[in-house]
């Protein structure tokens, strides 16, 4: 609150029945917070885990109930609910009572669903908005001329009011400057599919672009968020995202027969199609070399001129005409290309194209095709595919199969990321980490994840771009 940045998420990775929450309330006699979700009322003191579920049911309340406001005496917790207010022991949560009043008039409420209050109404009636949004009576105006409506309110007592938007937006104002600002509380992207690290920052794309509405670009030491609209963005084409490259001041973004380009020294975007050589498709994978940006997409490879964004012809694209080629890698110096009829290499200094499978085998690798994901550690180069995860030894120019794809239920890799000690394989059914010294596998097959679409491994820290959402996860604390 003073400092004015969000912490991480509280959701159903911490142990909340559901991301859906109709209510929320903070009990300061005891340091517990409360929230209400459509079928439990929960409690916690740690807040990163212990929720302790209630159900509705088990207080008396119907299916058709909801709690709307939830507010706390000195000994109690009270809940709004259709009809009735529920009388709850602060401390256990064990049901006193249920009236059609409530007998204490010493309760602090927490803030509910903005129906023309007249205390929220007045500071909205006397408040300027910044950054382009219009208040236009119990409604606000965003920066496109899009109607949005205010969903709630709350006046905290150390002057600091505050409204929740139906999209998403929260608005911070104070008494003494009598003003509104927008802060975004998180990253518009559901659904995501694309994740590109920039030193400390995260671009994220999404595939579901309706919901979604663009990419955004995260700061993950704070959690500070910047977004690109495609509503509110010229040049920049609605589709989904299914691949982001940055180099330098310029960012590449895949979608659907386009890719979007962003120059951030001169602040434009363009939309790049096949009229400049982009292949038709889904744009699966974005490459770059000095001169050059390679696209891999579900109908072949193609090769673009950064300096003047037009197609640069090579001479290898018709081996990969209609097929969908899934992953491109620049190592040593080499175009590494992952297709569904197999792993080729294109050679810049001896320029010729070569499948990976010409190099010796320690051991014989069947089923050699659909290269779904390819990544380098240190001196050796995984790659994964139908035949599992094979590991290419750069110096030694020799193949061993590390993971048959039993490992992981013969699930296709939609991801995969290395370090020192373990492969993290990211599939539609969840992430599975792999000991490559000792063979053991864990898996992380949990509800909240989702299908992982997309890696992105810190030291520490594992950042998932999943169906449900982008998910960070601090994987050294399950060793």
């Amino acid at each position: 609150m003073f400092g004015n940045y969000f912490d991480d998420p509280i959701t159903t990775a911490q142990g909340l029945e559901s991301n859906e929450i109709t209510a929320i309330h903070f009990d300061k006699s005891t340091g517990f917070i409360w929230v209400s979700s459509l079928d439990h009322i929960q409690y916690s003191f740690s807040r990163e885990g212990d929720w302790y579920p209630i159900s509705l049911k088990s207080i008396g309340l119907s299916n058709s109930d909801k709690i709307t406001q939830i507010g706390s005496s000195s000994d109690y917790i009270w809940l709004k609910a259709r009809s009735s207010y529920v009388k709850l022991d602060h401390s256990s949560g064990i049901l006193i009572g249920i009236y059609p009043y409530p007998d204490d008039i010493n309760i602090i409420w927490s803030s509910e669903k903005y129906k023309g209050q007249n205390d929220i109404k007045d500071i909205i009636s006397q408040y300027t908005i910044l950054d382009g949004w219009i208040i236009n009576g119990d409604e606000l105006i965003n920066r496109i001329g899009r109607r949005v409506q205010i969903s709630s309110g709350l006046i905290s007592q150390h002057g600091d009011v505050y409204l929740g938007s139906e999209d998403g937006t929260i608005f911070h104002g104070t008494k003494t400057m009598e003003t509104f600002s927008p802060i975004f509380s998180d990253i518009f992207n559901t659904d995501v599919s694309a994740l590109y690290n920039q030193g400390n920052y995260l671009w994220i794309g999404s595939q579901n672009f309706i919901q979604a509405k663009g990419i955004s670009k995260l700061d993950m030491s704070n959690l500070e968020s910047f977004h690109y609209l495609f509503e509110e963005t010229i040049n920049m084409y609605p589709t989904p995202i299914y691949s982001l490259y940055h180099t330098g001041k310029e960012l590449y973004a895949g979608g659907n027969d386009l890719v979007l380009y962003y120059n951030s020294n001169k602040g434009y975007w363009r939309t790049l199609d096949e009229s400049q050589g982009v292949p038709g498709g889904i744009v699966w994978d974005l490459c770059a070399t000095d001169f050059h940006l390679w696209i891999g997409s579900s109908k072949g490879i193609k090769r673009m001129d950064i300096g003047s964004n037009f197609s640069d012809q090579i001479g290898i694209e018709q081996y990969f005409d209609q097929i969908p080629v899934y992953d491109i890698e620049n190592i040593e110096n080499e175009i590494w290309i992952g297709a569904s009829s197999g792993l080729f290499i294109y050679s810049y200094d001896n320029p010729k194209l070569m499948r990976a499978t010409d190099f010796k085998n320690k051991r014989i690798i069947r089923n050699f095709n659909k290269i779904t994901s390819i990544k380098r550690f240190n001196n050796d180069v995984y790659v994964a595919g139908r035949m599992g995860i094979a590991k290419f030894n750069i110096d030694e120019k020799e193949w061993d199969n590390l993971v048959l794809p039993g490992i992981y239920r013969n699930e296709i890799v939609q991801s995969m990321a290395i370090n020192e000690k373990f492969i993290f394989l990211g599939t539609r059914e969840g992430l599975t980490r792999i000991n490559k010294r000792t063979g053991l596998v864990r898996d992380y097959n949990y509800n909240f994840i989702g299908g992982i679409n997309d890696i992105f491994l810190e030291e520490s820290l594992i950042w998932l771009g999943t169906t449900n959402g982008l998910v960070k996860f601090k994987w050294k604390k399950d060793l």
